[in-house]
């Protein structure tokens, strides 16, 4: 009669154990992956909105250097910039923003002009106040110019 060498092994029990910690640290590892993914697409998300709201000012600040007239039509909800060879344009709209061809989406809250430190509905501006919605963080656009004595003689 010969002896049956027993052969070192894992239990049945064993494996099933082994195999439970690994599908619950797999778990949390997707689990982990897919909380990463929320925070990256949320920094992105406000990149992107704050990298147009630069736009906005930039545009705003370089025409209202450029420009020597400026001014706000009520109706059509337009900022009108003119000089003697060029002029540029901006129209709001409910979600998005228009300068001549090139869209930006922002939505504007609230918008104010300004002539000479006063508030003016309509007609001529030297500056304007943008206050963005609250998806866009409620955030404030505040663009001035100081006006050249021909503004003063023509007008």
């Amino acid at each position: 009669m010969q002896l049956k060498k027993k052969l070192q092994a894992f239990t049945l029990s064993e494996m099933l154990v082994v195999l439970l910690l690994t599908v619950v640290v797999v778990g949390l590892a997707f689990a982990i992956l897919n909380l990463v993914q929320q925070q990256m697409n949320t920094a992105k998300n406000n990149f992107e909105k704050n990298t147009e709201l630069n736009q906005l000012r930039q545009a705003l600040w370089t025409d209202f250097r450029t420009y020597p007239k400026i001014s706000y039509i009520e109706n059509s909800q337009q900022l009108l910039l003119e000089s003697e060879t060029s002029n540029t344009s901006y129209t709001f709209f409910d979600s998005y923003i228009l300068r001549n061809t090139d869209t930006l989406f922002i939505a504007i809250e609230e918008k104010k002009f300004y002539l000479e430190g006063k508030q003016v509905p309509f007609g001529l501006v030297n500056a304007m106040s943008l206050k963005t919605e609250k998806e866009m963080g409620s955030r404030n656009v505040f663009v001035y110019r100081e006006n050249a004595a021909n503004f003063y003689m023509n007008n």
